[in-house]
């Protein structure tokens, strides 16, 4: 039996996408000079291979994957986004825009001093920055304003011109800002390492257990000269500095309820204590006695992930929570719009905030119950609520506001991004509202991203070629230029206008520039998750206004 592989390919798209896909993360996974292309970056280049062996893509799939990636781009920036304009998050808002700006403009003067085809600027701008919401965007603007394109444009060659653009610079985007981002502490000559030390005084991991934060139930017994006696467990934690939380008493051979304010110890009381494995070490080298009882000692230790929704504890430092004193908990991590952050007390919390916490399983629901929402039990995708936020987003994207011969209209991205902020955003306030758990939005934002990315390799294959020979080191060039410019702008501003730290700053701009991969470098230099904290901060807002961006330049 002959199978001709070629043909079986041409006749079977569907099997031609997910060939081309598979394909890309297996070539996403290789290093080249200790950098990994990524998943993204290998289904392009395979794509585009592809499309210059003569394949093409199917727009319609295409526009399933941007239509499924933006709307869960909005979904994850939702509380974030608002989040944003707070007092300390415009900075990061205005870096963002520094970035934005400066880069259109750069993209906006190439464009014009070479007399580059239309659609040419703005893939540029997002290969540059390695901004896919920003290709999506202006994909987008072009499909919805066909009718309105000059003479002798076509929607499908302004598209191409974009997917060329995108492919000639999106790979200097990631390499080359890895490389540039390396060498910025040491052109300005900058310790990133204290700076970072200036904010958090030690090193944290988001997931590193150890004895600090780490758990144990044990029992105790109060003995007659005990200096415990007569004290409540607060006048305890007052005293020695300890912050633990008593589980239960046995009293008499009876088990009682607990208050931490005004229950007295007395003499033969057997107490359940949950503390850090530090703690229970102090205990015991105070020669304070422990003993077995097994009915106190029947308490599970679980991991749990809880969403802070309560208006009351957003804006407050992660140590003003007090969950070890007050409920026996402790924080192993914080994830704010997919990014981790550093635990550290100081650590300000935003809604939206995902906090992996450890401890007794009553009192993390307990937790749960006053902070927000605990996360793992959503276990069900809300369908419902994600097609009518989907359908209301392409809704919103076919209005159009006229004034006079003006027209203004938001497209598909813009108007699914803004349905799935506002759903997300909803969310925080009625946690069970649109249940999207994390992990089935990630799914969907990779699957519709790679769908997309698919397609635009396929169909710009045919004319990369043509392209990287006749206008190729040119376009490279110029996305240099459009990559590291807007770095150094931003960069200037925060230090000498903002004044801000520079490990923020580093971090915060790599966000600006939607690179996690530079963020990684940087955090690397540092020796510390503090730039995670502007990335943070500025990741979220860049999403938002380089789609719209994109959109604007497409046209322009």
């Amino acid at each position: 039996m002959e199978i001709n592989v070629f043909d079986l390919l041409h006749d079977d798209q569907v099997l031609t996408i997910f060939t081309v896909i598979s394909l890309g993360y297996l070539l996403g996974k290789i290093s080249f000079f200790g950098i990994r292309i990524g998943n993204i970056s290998g289904v392009l280049i395979m794509g585009l291979f592809f499309g210059a062996w003569g394949f093409t893509g199917n727009p319609q799939i295409a526009t399933i994957g941007f239509t499924l990636f933006i709307f869960c781009v909005g979904l994850q920036a939702g509380p974030s986004f608002f989040a944003s304009f707070a007092a300390d998050g415009s900075r990061y808002m205005m870096l963002s825009l520094i970035v934005g700006c400066a880069a259109v403009a750069m993209s906006l003067l190439f464009a014009n001093l070479f007399s580059l085809p239309q659609g040419t600027a703005a893939g540029m701008l997002a290969g540059a920055l390695t901004s896919t919401p920003t290709l999506v965007g202006a994909q987008d603007a072009v499909l919805s304003h066909a009718k309105d394109l000059p003479e002798g444009q076509s929607a499908q060659e302004i598209i191409k011109n974009l997917s060329v653009a995108y492919s000639l610079t999106y790979l200097f985007g990631i390499a080359g800002l890895l490389l540039f981002i390396k060498y910025i502490p040491r052109i300005f000559k900058i310790d990133l390492v204290a700076e970072a030390h200036k904010i958090a005084p030690t090193r944290h991991s988001t997931r590193f257990i150890n004895e600090h934060n780490l758990p144990m139930v044990r029992t105790y017994k109060i003995e007659p000269k005990s200096k415990f006696v007569g004290k409540t467990i607060h006048q305890i934690q007052e005293t020695t500095q300890q912050y633990f939380t008593v589980l239960g008493i046995r009293r008499s051979g009876k088990i009682i309820d607990v208050d931490r304010e005004t229950t007295l110890l007395e003499e033969g009381d057997v107490v359940s204590v949950i503390a850090s494995v530090a703690q229970h070490s102090i205990a015991k080298d105070k020669g304070i006695p422990e003993i077995f009882d097994k009915e106190l000692l029947n308490y599970r230790i679980r991991t749990k992930e809880i969403t802070i929704t309560a208006a009351e504890y957003v804006g407050k430092a992660v140590q003003e929570l007090m969950l070890p004193a007050r409920h026996g908990c402790y924080i192993l991590g914080i994830v704010r719009s997919g990014v981790e952050l550093p635990v550290d007390a100081g650590t300000i919390l935003q809604k939206g905030d995902k906090l992996e916490v450890i401890g007794e399983e009553n009192l993390i629901i307990e937790v749960s119950q006053k902070l927000g929402s605990i996360e793992a039990d959503v276990e069900k995708t809300d369908l419902l609520t994600l097609c009518i936020g989907v359908a209301l987003g392409l809704l919103l994207g076919t209005m159009v506001l006229k004034f006079g011969d003006f027209s203004i209209s938001l497209g598909s991205a813009g108007g699914l991004l803004i349905v799935g902020i506002l759903i997300s955003f909803i969310r925080t306030i009625y946690p069970m509202f649109g249940t999207f758990p994390r992990a089935a939005r990630n799914i969907m934002m990779d699957f519709g991203i790679v769908l997309f990315m698919c397609s635009i390799g396929l169909n710009g294959g045919s004319k990369v070629l043509e392209a990287l020979i006749s206008v190729g080191p040119l376009l490279m060039l110029c996305g240099a230029a459009v990559t590291i410019v807007p770095v150094v702008v931003a960069f200037l501003v925060g230090r000498y206008i903002m004044k801000m730290n520079p490990a923020l700053l580093m971090g915060a701009i790599t966000g600006a520039m939607t690179s996690t991969a530079s963020l990684n470098i940087v955090m690397d230099m540092a020796k510390s998750q503090v730039p995670a904290l502007g990335y943070a901060g500025s990741y979220t807002v860049a999403n938002v206004i380089l789609t719209f961006f994109g959109a604007l330049l497409v046209l322009m």
